[in-house]
């Protein structure tokens, strides 16, 4: 199956690239747990005051009977890079799957 995937942009010019990579991620989700019924991934640069950039990356995954919201922001200077935000966030998204997917099979 493959799953519907919904990407924004906010605050962040949109990447031809980043959405490839995003779109692969999201593949990887679908592995760890095929029951899916969609993903929403949104990358925004909150407004800050501080000189430097940090970005953050939001999964909203839908599966049968609950939504999984994945919210990754970072104090240090990991989310500096738009990539490492989605691998982060990706990772921790990966962790909720796993944990939601152990739920079903114990039921």
């Amino acid at each position: 199956m493959k799953v519907p995937v919904q990407i924004t942009y906010r605050d962040v010019d949109q990447s031809d690239a980043l959405d490839e990579r995003i779109r692969f991620k999201v593949e990887k989700l679908e592995e760890t747990f095929d029951r899916m019924t969609s993903c929403h991934v949104v990358i925004e640069k909150p407004h800050s005051s501080h000189a430097r950039t940090q970005y953050s990356v939001h999964f909203g995954i839908n599966v049968p009977g609950k939504e999984i919201m994945v919210k990754r922001d970072s104090a240090d200077h990991a989310h500096e890079d738009v990539y490492i935000a989605l691998k982060n966030s990706f990772m921790a998204a990966r962790r909720q799957l796993k944990d939601y997917a152990e739920k079903m099979r114990n039921h």
